[in-house]
Formats: C-alpha cells, sequence, structure tokens
C-alpha cells in the first residue's frame, strides 16, 4: 500500500506539476505517456495491497465486525474507487478530448488521485494507532 501511496504522491507533488509547467501540447503528451506507461504498474500494486491486506486480516483473525477494520475497509473500497474512476472513466477521455478540453480533465483525474491517495494514508495511519 506504501508503495501504491507513495507513487501517487510522487505523480501528484512532483510529475504533475512538472508537467503542467510545460504548458500546452506537451503537457497532454506527458500525462498521457507517464499514464499508460504507470497503468500496469498500479494495477499490480492494488492486487498487491488486496490481498496482502486480506491476507494479513485473516491471518490475525480480525473480524469484519471490528470497528476498526470497517474503517480500514471503508477506506480501502474509497481508495480503489476513486482509483478506478481516475483511471478507468476520466483517463480514456483524455485520449479522444480535445485540446481544450485536457486541462479540466487532468484536474479531474489529479482530484481522483488525490482522494485514493488520502484515503489510503488515513488506512495505513489508523493501521500503525490501532
Amino acid at each position: 500500500m506504501l508503495s501504491w501511496l507513495g507513487a501517487m504522491y510522487f505523480n501528484l507533488v512532483l510529475l504533475f506539476p512538472m508537467y503542467q509547467s510545460r504548458g500546452g501540447n506537451t503537457y497532454a503528451e506527458l500525462m498521457q505517456t507517464q499514464g499508460t506507461r504507470a497503468a500496469p504498474l498500479l494495477y499490480l500494486l492494488i492486487a498487491l495491497t488486496m490481498i496482502s491486506g486480506f491476507g494479513l486480516a485473516w491471518q490475525s483473525g480480525l473480524a469484519i465486525n471490528n470497528h476498526w477494520a470497517q474503517i480500514k475497509l471503508s477506506c480501502l473500497i474509497l481508495m480503489l474507487a476513486c482509483h478506478l474512476y481516475g483511471s478507468l472513466v476520466i483517463w480514456p477521455r483524455v485520449f479522444f478530448a480535445l485540446d481544450h478540453e485536457k486541462p479540466r480533465l487532468f484536474f479531474i483525474y489529479k482530484i481522483s488521485m488525490l482522494c485514493s491517495a488520502s484515503a489510503g494514508t488515513i488506512a495505513v495511519v489508523l493501521s500503525y494507532l490501532k
């Protein structure tokens, strides 16, 4: 999960602003290239996060009726939903959007990734506080 979060924060804090500073079509081209190359790794990280999380919960005997487990599961579902929305709904639109529409779509994509990263951060913090 930390790798997944790290990738999202790295993109949000460093890559996306750097791409945006280039402006115009260069920004759109860089975002599309980065998203296309990173997608397989991110989906691998999603699968590893879910498998390891459920495996650890099962191994520790953590019941789903546990309050902390429900909050962490909710955070994971929110994280996954925001990520999938950004990747499977917004991102494909970028490829077919007109140049003047792309900045708005990239902004919505960044917001979905920020929500995903925030939910994941809350889940990690709750894991350590438990």
